[in-house]
Formats: structure tokens, sequence, C-alpha cells
């Protein structure tokens, strides 16, 4: 039987309660409906059979592209022997090899827990950093996301507090939603990122009774925004200056931007990181891991990570698959991301010009963004929301949606080893002809 777009959007509408992941922000939703069918490299076919570039690859993860035939085998053969007994009563081997091999390639990692989300993996991070210090507060910052639960989601930077910095309910805040405890915000001070200043008068204050600052080593959420030159050297100082647990988000980062994170790509090492998306290539999986007399709380029990689905061992073969292949000919497949997307990038930007449209377009090595604004970088999501970069890109992703590109909301760029020339080509194409447009 043959679907229309529309009307599966249709019957959706009747049994569904919107998108999958809803944000307040307008317009993060396609205006267009698309049903997804299959997918293959960098290409995916909605049930209409239209052929789209996906640049939004799961939200992230699909850093192998779509059907990798190395990945796909790699799973079935684990599907074949699969046992779906709850992993909280065993590991299988699996899960050993891949632990060892994540330990020799993240810095901050000598022991690895396993979970299934991000979220969760954050969580269990904090409970961990507030039983090692026998703290309670954590520091957390603006434009960065660490996952829907009540106690990370949105909130409005103080930048005047008479007291304690503590986040403020808002009608502005994008992040905002009803439900909410209404003192989840009393649990962390939320400070604007990239600025360190403010981060050492506060701790001068209350660095004592702080037991994590958590942020994304790069702010892939805020718009690709990459750390001031000694920003997280100098966060690091202070926290081992008030014995903080230093705590980097790789959910984004993480296997994406290299083997070793961006810890590793900055030369900056925390006590415990979370990961997840790129580090099995589109599987739900996640991971918290650092120092081992933090992890160590896990085993003696001080500390409780219950999760049946932890460590479940179809995730553990995703994940040990895509490090198998991210490891090749030296992390080749890096190279080849970096070359296609370095293509992509500068392509973009000479369209803009073409085009009389300023553009500023940047990010690391995996993901980036184009917003058009004047200025040649961007330091944070405040400089970004200011300078007017998001007032056309809800536009930009539907005109591109339009051409046969799909972008993630906030226009945000993922790309793919399955990524080819030829695909370059067709982007620009479809490019240049949405900027006419907009």
């Amino acid at each position: 039987m043959a679907f229309k777009n529309t009307e599966l959007w249709e019957r959706a509408q009747k049994v569904m309660p919107g998108m999958h992941s809803n944000l307040r922000q307008l317009g993060y939703g396609f205006r267009k409906p698309h049903f997804i069918v299959r997918g293959k490299g960098a290409h995916i076919w909605d049930v209409e059979g239209r052929d789209y570039l996906d640049y939004v690859m799961g939200l992230g993860p699909g850093i192998l592209g779509h059907g990798n035939e190395e990945y796909v085998e790699a799973l079935k053969k684990q599907l074949d022997s699969m046992c779906f007994g709850a992993s909280g009563t065993y590991a299988v081997p699996l899960e050993v090899e891949w632990a060892e091999k994540f330990v020799r390639h993240i810095p901050c990692a000598e022991k690895v827990r396993l979970s299934v989300t991000g979220s969760e993996a954050v969580q269990l991070a904090i409970r961990l950093a507030r039983a090692y210090t026998g703290r309670r507060y954590f520091i957390r910052f603006e434009g960065h996301y660490h996952g829907w639960l009540d106690n990370v989601l949105g909130g409005m930077v103080n930048d005047n507090p008479i007291a304690m910095p503590f986040a403020y309910e808002s009608a502005l805040d994008t992040l905002a939603t009803e439900g909410n405890d209404p003192e989840a915000f009393l649990q962390s001070f939320k400070l604007p990122w990239n600025d360190i200043g403010i981060v050492e008068r506060v701790l001068e204050k209350y660095g004592e009774q702080v037991a994590l600052i958590i942020m994304e080593p790069i702010n892939c959420n805020g718009g690709c925004c990459m750390p001031l030159p000694g920003y997280l050297e100098r966060i690091r100082e202070l926290c081992s200056k008030y014995g903080i647990v230093l705590c980097f988000d790789e959910v984004i980062t993480g296997f994406r931007v290299g083997l070793s994170g961006a810890q590793g790509l900055l030369g900056v090492t925390p006590d415990m990181s979370t990961f997840g998306k790129g580090m099995a290539a589109g599987m739900p999986v996640s991971a918290v891991t650092g120092k081992k007399e933090i992890m160590d709380l896990l085993v003696q029990n001080r500390v409780v990570g219950i999760g049946t689905f932890n460590g479940y061992p179809l995730g553990v073969a995703a994940c040990l698959a895509t490090i198998d292949i991210l490891e090749r000919d030296n992390g080749a497949i890096y190279e080849h991301i970096g070359r296609i997307q370095k293509r992509l990038m500068d392509g973009l930007r000479d369209l803009a010009r073409k085009r009389g449209l300023p553009a500023l377009v940047q990010g690391p090595r995996g993901a980036f963004n184009l917003y058009f604004m004047e200025g040649d970088v961007a330091h944070t999501a405040r400089e970004i929301s200011d300078g007017g970069g998001t007032d056309r890109i809800e536009d930009w992703r539907n005109m591109l949606a339009d051409e046969g590109i799909l972008l993630m909301r906030g226009g945000r760029w993922y790309m793919c080893a399955a990524l080819t020339d030829e695909d370059v080509s067709r982007s620009l194409e479809c490019a240049d002809r949405a900027m006419a447009r907009l």
C-alpha cells in the first residue's frame, strides 16, 4: 500500500502527541511532514519515494551513515545469538572488550559504566559527584544541554544575582516546561559560558559547596561554539583548587570529533565524562566514565545506578562495531569527514557571499552551524541570539527541505563517513537555490 506524507500526518495527529522530541521553540518541526522508510549512506527516502540528503543523522549519532555493511553485519551476528536476560544480572564478553578499548581511547576513563540515554548518564554523573564530594550543588551553563530531567532542563541565567546564582523561570526560555519541580533549579547554579571571570567570582563565594561543574567542552547545542583559549584549562585548575568534580558532557562530541573525544582534541582531561550518540552509531546507548576512585563508588554500592538495559547485548555490539570501524587505518574516517566538511563549509560561505548574505559558519570536525549574521566566529549561544543568527534559521531549514536537504533543528549540520564529493556538490546546488529564496 502506497502512503502519502500528508495522509500519515493526519492519522498521526489523531493518536500521537506531537513530535518524538518536542520543544517550545517555534518552528522546530518541518512545515511539511516527512515519514522516512529507508536509508543508505548519507541518503534517506520518504514514503513517497523522495530522496533526501540527511544531515540530521538521527539527531547526531549516525556518524557511519545509514546501512553501513560492516556495522549491520556485526549487529546481525549478535542477533543470531541474542540473549535477552536482564543485563543487570550478568555481563557479556563483548562488554569487557569494548570497555577496554574505550578506556584506552578516552583520557579521563579509568572505568566505564554503560546506560541507555544521555539523560540517564548525566543524572548518574551528578549523583556520583555528590557522593564523592559530600556536596549538594552543581554548576551548568547557558546554551548547554544535559537532558530533559527537571534539574538540568531550562532556566534563564540571572546576570545580577543578589545571592546564589540559581536559574529562574521565564516565558522567554525555549526549554521551559510546565510540570517541573518548582525547587529543581535550586540544585544548580547556571552561568554564562566562556566567561572565566564569572566562574572565578562564583567559586570564590561558593566553591566549597559545589560538587560538580558540567559542560559541553564544545558547545554544540549552543551553536557549535568552541571554548576560548585557556578557558577549559582554567576551569580545570579551579576544580582542582576547590575539590570540584569536572565533568564533560560528550554525548555529542564523543567519538564524533575524534577517537579521544573533545577532551583529547582540546587537551584538557576532566574527572568524569558522559557519552552517547556517536558511540554506537545510532543504537540507544550511553556511558558514564571517570576516575577509578569516583567510579568505584558503584562497586562499593555507596552509589546506586540501576538499569535493566545497562549494557544490553545489542547496544554493546553496536558500540564495539562502531569503535572497530572508527579505529581502522589510524582513524582514516575522521580525515575523510574533515575534508568533506571543509569543502561544504567553504562552499556555503562562498554561496552566501555571492548572494550578498552575511554568513557565520563554525563548528568542530563532525558538526557545524551556519548563521546568517555578521562576524567570523561566535563564542556563546547568547552572541548568536543577540546577533540575529537564529532569526532566519527555520525558514532556511524548510527551504532546504524543499530542495531535498534535511538539517538538524537549529540549523545544525551533522556529518557522516558516508558523505561523498557528489553529495557535497548536490548539497551546495540545493543551498544556492534556497539562499536565492531567503
